[in-house]
């Protein structure tokens, strides 16, 4: 049953690399618990019975948190809206008072609306961001 439990979690874990998602990496740590037990001499039975126990608890408790923590983006976990926030950028297309204009910042350019309504911006002029919803900017003259 050795080479049987090596093989499960091998082919498991290979063919987990190829999907988009984390599904049958726990059922390679079943299959290595379930080699522990094994090892020891247990009997072929108790052995799956450990090997399901284990690849659902790990499911269950690390899958869960790995999920949250990558798949989400968990707490805490940086995105390059991040990093727009407070840049300069520069005005490519004059914003009017209330309504959209255009900059460029970090090699694109970006819709743009100023958090004064009553205030204009004119091509050249630098902003800063103050804030992203969606593909807009918020931003206020510098």
């Amino acid at each position: 049953m050795v080479s049987f439990w090596i093989a499960i979690a091998v082919t498991c874990a290979l063919v987990d690399a190829f999907l988009p998602y984390y599904l049958l990496v726990w059922f390679s740590g079943g299959a290595l618990v379930a080699l522990l037990f094994d090892w020891a001499g247990f009997n072929t039975s108790v052995q799956f019975v450990v090997f399901f126990l284990a690849s659902f608890a790990l499911i269950a408790f690390v899958g869960r948190a790995v999920n949250l923590r990558l798949l989400r983006g968990g707490p805490g976990m940086r995105t390059n809206v991040d990093d727009i926030i407070g840049k300069t950028a520069a005005v490519v297309m004059a914003i009017p008072a209330g309504e959209a204009g255009r900059v460029a910042l970090k090699g694109t350019t970006w819709r743009a609306v100023l958090d004064d309504e009553a205030a204009t911006a004119a091509v050249g002029e630098r902003v800063v961001v103050l804030s992203i919803e969606g593909v807009t900017l918020t931003v206020r003259k510098e």
